[in-house]
């Protein structure tokens, strides 16, 4: 019987049983047991069966001492039933380990009895069988390794074990099916399992001749077969190499194992024969060997073979051999050396080696007699090279056994070092010099260093390698070296502390935080206040930890040097604190501490409010409870930012929260523990942010899926849920007495209708984001059904969004679908398909489900048969695919249905009807778009073009609309009509794929109950895979490609890994036909413009299995390369598609697919080689297509860029790791540059001889990095060549051959090349190519500055250069008369600056200054003749004195250049301006004073001539550029040009009112405007200030562009501050107006949705906070854009209250949106239009901003009976507004009046707009009842209201309980009591 059965039949026994009264307890316990099992054995998934057998083992333990009392025959049907379930769970070790601990426990009181029941199970296994399934043999695996019992039982059944064993083994090996696979590495797991078991068993049968051991000497020989290749399975080929070895462990005497294990490597090495293993005689046949024999078997040996074999001396070699150093080390060598398709395993067979070598040492050195790694020795010299070819390897894995290496190699040298008492070392010094001269961006240089680091010493490495530091600080810049730089920074630490404490036994932590601070304070300060934020983030997670754990006192120093009030400051004050709470636990919370916090939390930095809110939730212990205060500042903080626009600020704000929950959970549960709830605990359970998803419904995208994200935190932290696909926070097991606590408390209503109304809400949402979350944690944590009015309303909502055009919507009645099926019960069901009550049995509600669908699947299709533009427009098809998609893919009850066997004949019906009919809808519409519309229309091989597909569209909108075709003019635009119909075609067909590929994937591995055939027929798989081809090859729309090709991958995964050969063969036989289809003759293009056909190539062989060798991948590409290299017909057509074009493409397409991991790098040095011949192709297709795939292979060899620049260092290998990859590839590109020299040479009649494939090999090279090696590096041989290409004739042949030297060129030898260069220039009258002086400049130009960059350089070198080219001094003078060449040379001297010698610096001045002035005024030019690269020349001469007065100062330096700026032409004056704005170079104060001077000077002329717009963009632009902090000599040189300025002013304001300048003009017009208001003291002159202001208002309109926008912001940065406190200084009411507008205009800027314009807004929020005082004094923090709003209404409150034009502007913040009108609008249900109208403001928030400006309105209105402006224009409003929102509250009365939840509710549920009209009307309903209170304390009547305050609250009341019971408005509180906003802003 199966375990099902036995459960059942045990059940029944024990009911029995517990009918007797001494036995019921026990009785009930066995029947818990038991329920438990059955609930493991029915789980589907692995984590919820592990849970229940967890809970099953414990329930027995607590029963199994009742147990004992129980008879044999009584116990014996638990025994039975546990041991079946344990037959049951052999492919589950944890399972089997978990249930042998109960089968271990039954043993303890009833041994007999259970190991009679063993030994029946085991002997059922190999009765009656001469061979053993797959199965028995896992079994008789599990019950070796795990069971006691059953590992005796085999013990003494070993000898027909073998013989089954043997005879299954040899039955394998000569099945040629792909299932054999599998059968032979469980068979070959068994042979290991036994030798490793049982040694003393098999060891006689193997090493004496006295016992027969035939069927050992059959196993050994298939094994032996088996690790020659005889099966295609490699892991059970390394499987057999480890069973082999095991068998060597057998010998009882070392020497006989040894050599039974040199006669296997002769087999290896000598090839078949007769082979004698200890006594065992084998046969070997002729057998094809692939190269991996000698690796499994070498591994296997280094795996397991014991040392005392490996150690042992060898008798037929030469003296002190032995068998791990002379003939596996050999071994070992080679399989190192080949270049297979096993470099994983080569690195770790490598790596085993050396971990033997290191283990088996005293025994080697017994047998040596000596070192074994003596100094010059040969392996030492290859196991060192070996480690240092492959440091940089890509190979997935292979730097781990690299690292390992490095480190049993320093091991081993150190003890044979100490054991031969050898003081002398000098390998570490050598190491130590190697990873030096590698470049600071290699990766593969930090962790040698570290290893390093124990056996020289700290001292000395910091040294000798003085650049560390900072060369720690660049990695922290680097992400991807942050890990490597940070391990190294921890050992130094951790050596430095140990070294010390050694010295110095009683040395306090303040001195070693002293000793500390000396190397190390500098560079982490700087570190931790850098401007770059990925070096400051990493140097606090990475950096700061390790230096406050390993020296405390240390924080003292770092927090000094973090107390200033910039950014960078805070940012590492917050990381300085965070650390130091996380390793002690405490938060300072003085009042100093806690002021600066709270301007950390409101900072307009997100790093430093990340660390802010990081530092407030974390804690080194979890169960620390929150204090009050960091609850209170959570609270402020958390509503601020809900909206924000980063992704990953989201994500981690939600992993923070959750950090916050965690604590606040485990304390509440410690507390519950003791019995001691507090006022605490209280608080915690106030402080869940469940509310915040109920604000953020109606709101922007940012803000939901923040309150989302935030409500997922807390369901997972603060409910009893146990999610199974969690490996870690589940929730801990008295959970659920804390939510009985906390409810009872009225606290965590997670579950309430407001949650749910607002994730249903969230579920219409035309984001998938949004609409994916809130399904998710609907299903995942709410009750298990609905209720059933929101059920059938939401199913009425879901079917018509499925039946949209537009593809959100649809997409989001797809997921209501699925919502509403998993949250569905019987009752539902009964409800929403009335059909399915007659039913005799209620069918599976995922079957019901499906049904519905595929009828109005159906019913869409007639109707699109019928008109297609009809049902384009209003049946779809392509929501009711992607509803059915979701509800069968995405449920998993639905496949657990299919296997129970009364569903599984309607499963396969209704699968059946699906794939049938998808393939008729894919058929139609390929059709419609190929205008073939019938049935047995001819099939086109090629895609129809775009043109052809949107005549046929035209036709069918014709058809449509009745009208016959017209011939006229061709429409730009597409219509809506087009748009329809292409929406309609394109997205189903996408649906399609999605759903085809999704249903194999998902049904084709269960087999129903019925047999092991699959559950559908193979025509169902074959109609499938034609719709795939037909898709693929007649497609042309990459959106419905891409959806197509990942269905197709999975249908081709599905098939290719099933054991069934006839579904196996289909993705083979398309691949056969896809490559008979590109070699063959066509009409027409199918690859140009049409993505589908390489595509289908890149999905079969993508769906292979990774370890079954790829064949299809081989044959593939072999046949690609072999036709992509047959030459081209002399007579081809360009309009059609070449064979060998098309197989460019198809490779293209494979290299770039990230599915083929590494299988492809061996294919790479064919490719390169026919991409470089086809580069040379007369065809042009054909050279497009070379490109394509030359920059597809460049990224697959050389990894992803990590950086934006081309010429990154760190983007790339080195030559010695990339050429030691690709051996191959170095001949194959030094061939071709070879070639390229030899085609080059004087142009013959003006024309060049090109190399076509030049440019590709050189821009290959020049993406390596350099490496440390020295001249014998195997690239050294490209640097002849690349030295003879910089007289090549083509300039860009030139620049990249001088950036291909870079990496070309070892560091080590820079210097000597760079003067044997500058020694090749000619001297003045020699003669010299200038394509050969020009191509030497500028390789000495490139070499030079990577030199600078990472400072490889010495300084004597440098000076040596620059000497060298002191003497070339002619190339910069007119003597050269080429521009090019002395631009050059002035470029190489401008990198030398620094080592040239006073008086050539002085020369060269007067050289380049004497040159620009000639284009001053007045002077007269050398030549009139106009020279080619003349202006380029005078740019580097400009950037050369700037970038000299910048670094040098001086007043002659700094005066040259303003007169320059001054006088010079209008090129050298835009090459000054240019300087300023993108120079990197730190200015001095002198320069930057001197330039804002001259800018202003000649400010008014350049004004007023506005000769150039683009110039004067430039000028003004620098101007503002230096002026961002203007210093007081500018301002007091001002006042003297107050009249010019003032002219300016109006001269730049009348430009920008009436000459439409352009936006980029009108942005730094405002700008300059706004600066000189602010130095010229115009803030009062109000005419110019209304112009100014009127411009910004009509600026900052959300209607216009993005730049006038900023323009706006700008302004307001610049000068809004100075303005409103300009304001308040005068009183006037004209300014005050002014004052108002312009604040106004901030509160708009700060909402708008472009993230650079509102960071200027806050800029400008911050600086009036600063003005007002409510700041520090020192420094202006600049606050996050929402505090900036809320302080800039706290400002307009309290400061000017009193104008009367406040409350006005505040008013028209409000949303003019009238509620009425929207709710008959969604009620007409109009035809949809395909595209949503796009709001102006996408970021815009009215709800939100409406609840946010009500108390500050309520505020003023309370004003009214003592403000007489204010009170008539409440009068005004009241008449204007009032009646309009009494008739809305009725409309909402009657609209949401109804008890039961309609569809259109659910609607109007998940429309944004009707929630901001409804918020808007709330908020000025109450507006409206404090102006009718506030007018009645007065005795002033509104007699258009015909209602009083009282009246109208309760009204109001009455309707915000009604629409908050829909879901539609939270519910505010009328208090609006706001807070000072000096320390914190409460949320409304």
């Amino acid at each position: 019987m199966g375990a099902a059965q036995e459960a059942q039949a045990c059940l029944a026994f024990y009911r029995g049983l517990g009918r007797s009264e001494p036995l019921q307890d026990l009785s009930r316990a066995v029947l818990a047991f038991l329920e438990k099992l059955e609930q493991f054995a029915g789980g589907s998934v692995k984590r919820c069966k592990d849970k229940n057998l967890e809970e099953a083992l414990l329930l027995f333990q607590e029963m199994s001492k009742g147990l004992r009392e129980l008879e044999d025959a009584d116990m014996l049907p638990l025994v039975r039933c546990v041991l079946a379930f344990q037959m049951e769970t052999t492919s589950s070790s944890s399972s089997f380990h978990k249930l042998e601990q109960i089968v271990t426990k039954l043993s303890e009181s009833k041994e007999s009895l259970v190991a009679e029941e063993v030994n029946k199970l085991m002997s059922s296994l190999t009765e009656y069988k001469q061979v053993l399934s797959p199965g028995d043999l896992q079994t008789v695996c599990m019950f070796i390794e795990d069971s006691s019992l059953g590992r005796h039982h085999w013990r003494l059944s070993l000898a027909p074990l073998l013989l089954r064993v043997a005879a299954t083994l040899n039955l394998v090996l000569q099945d040629p099916t792909a299932r054999s696979e599998e059968w032979s590495y469980v068979t070959v797991k068994t042979c290991l399992q036994l030798f490793q078991a049982m040694p003393k068993e098999v060891s006689p049968l193997v090493w004496s001749e006295a016992e027969n051991s035939g069927i050992l000497q059959s196993i050994l020989g298939s094994l032996l077969q088996v690790v020659m290749g005889q099966t295609a399975n490699k892991d059970a080929r390394l499987l057999a190499g480890t069973a082999v070895s095991m068998l060597v462990n057998t010998a009882a005497e070392p020497e006989r194992g040894a050599r039974a294990v040199l006669t296997l490597f002769q087999l290896v090495d000598q090839g078949p024969g007769d082979l004698r293993f200890g006594e065992l005689k084998v046969e070997t046949s002729v057998l094809c060997s692939d190269g991996l024999e000698r690796l499994v078997l070498t591994r296997g040996l280094l795996t397991c073979c014991k040392k005392e074999i490996l150690s042992c001396r060898l008798d037929s070699f030469p003296p002190q051999a032995c068998l791990l150093l002379d003939v596996l080390f050999p071994a070992v060598w080679a399989v190192s050396e080949e270049q297979k398709d096993y470099h994983y395993y080569r690195f770790q067979v490598f790596s085993l080696w050396l971990q033997r070598i290191l283990e088996c040492l005293p025994e080697i050195w017994k047998v040596k007699e000596s070192r074994m790694l003596a100094e010059n020795s040969e392996l030492l010299h290859r196991l060192s090279q070996f480690i240092w070819n492959n440091a940089e390897s890509p190979v997935e894995g292979a730097s781990e056994f690299i690292h390992s290496s490095f480190q049993h190699l320093l091991e081993i040298y150190c003890l044979e070092c100490h054991h031969f008492e050898d003081l002398e070392r000098p390998l570490y010094e050598q190491f130590l010099q190697r990873i030096m001269a590698m470049p600071w961006q290699v990766k593969a240089r930090y962790f040698p260093l570290c290893a390093i680091l124990p056996y020289v010493g700290t001292e000395k490495v910091l040294d000798t390698y003085k650049d560390l530091p900072q060369h720690l600080l660049n990695c922290l810049a680097t992400n991807h070296l942050c890990p490597a730089a940070s391990d190294v920074y921890k050992t130094i630490l951790q050596q430095q502390r140990k070294h010390w404490m050694k010295g110095e036994e009683h040395a306090t932590e303040e001195q070693l935080a002293q000793k500390w601070a000396l190397p190390w304070l500098p560079t982490l300060a700087s570190a931790l206040t850098s401007p770059i934020s990925f070096l400051q983030s990493n140097a606090s997670n990475y950096l700061l930890v390790w230096t406050l754990r390993l020296f405390p006192a240390s924080y003292a120093l770092l927090a000094e040097s973090c107390s200033g009030g910039d950014s960078a400051h805070l940012r590492a004050w917050v990381a300085l604190l965070s650390g130091r709470k996380i390793i002690t636990g405490a938060l300072p919370l003085d009042g100093e501490t806690l002021e600066r916090l709270c301007w950390c939390l409101h900072s307009r930095e997100e790093s430093i409010r990340l660390a802010a809110l990081g530092l407030l939730c974390c804690s080194p212990r979890t169960n620390q409870a929150l204090s009050e205060v960091e609850v209170r500042l959570l609270k402020e903080f958390l509503p601020l930012n809900l909206n924000c626009d980063s992704s990953s600020f989201r994500q981690l704000l939600q992993a923070a929260v959750k950090k916050a929950l965690v604590r606040l959970r485990d304390s509440a549960l410690s507390q519950l523990r003791s019995k001691m709830p507090s006022k605490a605990t209280e608080r915690s359970a106030n402080a869940a942010p469940e509310g915040a998803l109920a604000q953020a419904v109606g709101s922007n995208y940012q803000r939901k899926k923040t309150a989302l994200l935030l409500l997922a935190a807390v369901l997972e932290t603060c409910t009893d849920t146990w999610s199974p696909a969690r490996k870690k926070g589940q929730p801990p097991q008295n959970m659920a007495a804390l939510l009985s606590w906390a409810r009872r408390k009225s606290c965590w209503d997670f579950f309430s209708r407001s949650n749910l109304l607002a994730l249903l809400s969230c579920l219409q949402d035309s984001t998938n984001e949004v609409r994916e979350l809130a399904s998710e944690l609907l299903i995942r944590y709410f009750p298990p059904a609905f209720p059933e009015p929101i059920a059938v309303a939401l199913f009425e909502r879901a079917q018509e969004a499925v039946s949209s055009p537009r593809v959100q919507e649809a997409e989001a009645g797809a997921v209501l679908m699925k919502t509403i099926l998993q949250k569905s019960d019987s009752s539902t069901v009964k409800r929403l398909f009335p059909e399915g009550k007659a039913a005799p049995v209620l069918q599976h509600r995922g079957l019901c489900f499906a049904r519905y669908l595929l009828g109005m699947l159906q019913a869409h299709y007639a109707m699109a048969r019928q008109d297609l533009l009809q049902a384009a427009s209003t049946n779809p098809m392509h929501g009711v695919m992607a509803a059915l998609r979701r509800c069968l893919l995405e449920v998993p009850e639905g496949a657990v249905s299919m296997l129970k066997g009364e569903h599984v004949k309607s499963w396969q019906e209704l699968l059946s009807r699906l794939v049938a009919l998808l393939g008729d809808i894919s058929t139609f519409l390929l059709g419609v778009l190929q205008s073939r519309q019938g049935p047995n229309a001819n099939q086109a091989a090629a895609a129809p073009s775009f043109a052809d597909m949107i005549n046929a569209i035209g036709s069918l909108i014709m058809l449509g609309k009745g009208l016959e075709q017209q011939d006229g003019e061709d429409s730009i635009l597409l219509s809506e009509e087009h748009n329809l119909i292409l929406t309609c075609c394109w997205v189903s067909v996408k649906e399609i794929g999605l759903l085809l590929g999704g249903l194999v994937e998902k049904f084709l591995p269960l087999a129903p109950p019925t047999g092991p055939e699959p559950l559908l027929p193979l025509a169902v798989f074959k109609m499938a895979a034609r719709v795939f081809q037909e898709v693929l090859l007649k497609c042309r729309h990459w959106g419905a490609v891409e959806g197509c090709s990942m269905g197709f991958t999975k249908f081709c995964t599905a098939l290719l890994n099933h054991p069934h050969a006839e579904l196996q063969a289909v993705p083979r036989t398309m691949l056969a036909q896809g490559l008979e289809l590109l070699s063959g003759p066509r009409s027409s293009s199918i690859t140009r413009r049409a993505a589908g056909f390489p595509m289908l190539f890149l999905c079969i062989v993508g769906g292979e299995d990774p370890s079954k060798g790829r064949p299809l991948l081989a044959y593939c590409i072999q046949t690609l390369l072999a036709l992509a290299n047959t030459p081209l017909p002399q007579n081809w057509d360009q309009t059609l598609d070449l064979p060998q074009v098309s197989a460019l493409h198809v490779l293209q397409t494979l290299v770039r697919g990230s599915g083929l991991g590494t299988a492809l790098l061996q294919y790479v040095p064919p490719m390169m080689a026919l991409l470089l011949k086809a580069l040379g192709s007369s065809s042009w297709a054909m050279r497009n297509a070379a490109i394509q795939l030359f920059s597809a292979l460049t990224a697959r060899v050389l990894g992803p860029k990590r950086s934006r620049e081309d010429s990154c260092a760190q983007d790339g290998v080195s030559p010695q790791a990339f050429f030691s990859r690709y051996p191959q590839l170095r001949e194959i590109l030094l061939g071709e540059l070879h070639s390229a020299l030899e085609t080059a040479g004087e142009p013959e009649g003006g024309r060049f001889h090109l190399c076509p494939s030049l440019h590709a090999i050189l821009t290959l090279l020049a993406k390596l990095q350099p490496g440390a090696d020295g001249l014998s590096s195997i690239s050294t041989c490209f640097l002849e060549p690349l030295l003879q290409l910089a007289g090549n004739p083509i300039y860009a042949v030139r620049v990249m051959a001088a950036k291909a030297l870079v990496p070309v060129v070892p560091t080590a030898e820079y210097g000597k090349l760079l003067l044997r260069l500058a020694g090749d220039l000619a001297k003045q009258g020699s003669v010299l190519s200038h394509n050969t002086l020009h191509g030497r400049l500028l390789q000495i130009r490139a070499l030079l500055a990577y030199a600078a960059d990472t400072n490889c350089l010495s300084a004597d070198a440098m000076l040596s250069v620059a000497h060298q080219l002191e003497g070339q001094f002619w190339l910069v003078t007119p003597a050269q008369q080429c521009p090019l060449i002395r631009s050059a040379y002035l470029q190489v001297i401008s990198l030398l600056v620094g080592s040239c010698t006073q008086g050539f610096a002085k020369r060269l001045r007067e050289v380049v200054s004497s040159e620009l002035d000639s284009f001053r005024p007045g002077q007269k030019a050398r030549s009139s003749k106009l020279q080619v690269g003349s202006a380029v020349f005078h740019q580097v001469i400009t950037h050369f004195l700037c970038k000299e007065a910048a670094s040098l100062a001086g007043a002659e330096r700094v005066g040259a250049v303003c007169l320059l700026l001054q006088e010079a032409d209008v090129d050298i004056q835009s090459a000054i301006l240019t300087w300023v704005i993108e120079g990197e170079e730190k200015r001095s104060k002198d320069l930057e004073k001197s330039l804002q001077l001259t800018l202003l000077e000649n400010l008014k002329s350049v004004v007023q001539g506005r000769r150039d717009k683009e110039f004067l963009k430039l000028y003004l632009e620098a101007l503002v550029h230096l002026c961002r902090s203007p210093s007081s000599q500018t301002q007091d040189v001002f006042h003297k040009l107050l009249g010019p300025a003032a002219a300016c002013v109006d001269v730049l304001l009348f430009m920008v009112e009436t000459e439409s300048p352009g936006p980029d003009l009108l942005l730094q017009a405002l700008s300059v405007i706004s600066l000189l208001f602010v130095l010229g003291s115009k803030l009062r002159d109000y005419p110019l200030l209304e112009r100014w202001c009127v411009m910004l208002e009509r600026c900052s309109r959300s209607i216009s562009s993005e730049v006038l926008r900023l323009a706006a912001a700008r302004s307001l940065k610049l000068a809004g501050a100075d303005v409103v406190q300009s304001a308040l200084e005068a009183s006037c009411p004209s300014l005050l107006l002014v004052a108002v507008r312009v604040m106004d205009m901030g509160i708009y800027l700060l909402q708008d949705e472009d993230q650079e314009v509102r960071r200027e807004a806050s800029v400008f929020a911050s600086l009036v906070q600063h003005m007002l005082g409510a700041q520090p004094q020192d420094s202006c923090v600049f606050i996050q854009g929402n505090r900036g709003l809320v302080c800039l209404l706290h400002v307009l409150l309290e400061k000017f209250w009193g104008c009367q034009d406040t409350f006005e502007f505040l008013l028209r913040h409000l949303p003019t949106l009238d509620l009425s009108n929207i709710l008959t609008e969604l009620e007409a249900n109009k035809a949809v239009s395909l595209y949503k109208e796009d709001e102006p403001n996408v970021f815009a928030e009215p709800a939100v901003l409406s609840r946010l400006l009500l108390p500050f309105l309520l505020q003023l209105l309370d004003r009214v009976p003592t403000a007489t402006r204010l009170c008539d224009f409440a009068q005004r409003w009241l008449k204007a507004t009032g009646p309009s929102i009494l008739h809305n509250l009725q409309h909402c009365k009657l609209w949401w009046g109804q008890d039961a939840i309609a569809p259109l509710h659910m609607k109007a549920l998940g429309c944004a707009k009707v929630h901001a009209a409804v918020t808007a009307l709330l908020v000025k309903a109450t507006l409206l009842a404090h102006a009718l209170d506030g007018l009645e304390r007065i005795h002033i009547s509104a007699s258009e209201i015909h209602c009083t305050s009282q009246e109208l609250r309760s009204d109001l009341v009455l309707v915000q309980e009604l629409l908050a019971q829909h879901g539609m408005a939270p519910t505010f509180s009328l208090d609006y009591g706001i807070t000072d906003i000096r320390c914190s802003v409460r949320p409304v």
